[in-house]
């Protein structure tokens, strides 16, 4: 007879970083992180009886983004129009016509900053997440903001309260 499957439940919360697509689950007994890049996975498994905490602190990748696509998105608009005016200003001129292209390439990349720019403040404060055990602290790849990541906190907190409550206690006399 064979071993049943395990059962896993998606937590809320995933992210899209440089490591690829990540994601957490949570199984039975343990927290399942998965990160995958097209059709490769990787999985890392952390046992709730031998997980100390889930720490969510805030960081600052969220302001760092919003400069960067803001000061691309800005002077990308303003180089767009300078190019367009210098361009209808020399309309006479044979080159006008490359101030045009330029305009409009520097103009559709500027719109695509800005829009990144809108969804990343729309969806919220960053944050890093790290699971605590005795080998150390485990930096987890999903989720990256602050509102997803407080409620898997409030979920996983009871879990390895739970799981470690259940664990044997120590005899008596032996160190």
């Amino acid at each position: 007879m064979s071993a049943p499957d395990p059962q896993y439940r998606k937590l809320s919360g995933r992210s899209l970083n440089w490591a690829g697509l990540g994601s957490l689950w949570i199984g039975d007994g343990y927290l399942l992180e998965v990160n995958s890049i097209f059709f490769l996975e990787w999985y890392r498994r952390y046992f709730l009886h031998d997980a100390m905490a889930f720490i969510v602190q805030r960081s600052k990748r969220r302001s760092a983004w919003c400069w960067v696509l803001g000061c691309v998105g800005g002077f990308g608009l303003l180089a767009s129009g300078g190019a367009g005016w210098i361009g209808y200003a020399n309309r006479k001129e044979d080159w006008h016509v490359a101030l045009y292209v330029l305009a409009g390439i520097v103009g559709f990349v500027s719109i695509i900053s800005l829009i990144l720019l809108t969804i990343n403040v729309l969806l919220g404060p960053s944050c890093r997440c790290h699971v605590l055990t005795s080998t150390g602290w485990h930096p987890l790849s999903a989720p990256n903001r602050l509102g997803p990541a407080l409620r898997i906190q409030a979920q996983i907190t009871p879990l390895i309260e739970a799981a470690q409550n259940q664990m044997p206690a120590p005899r008596a006399g032996t160190e």
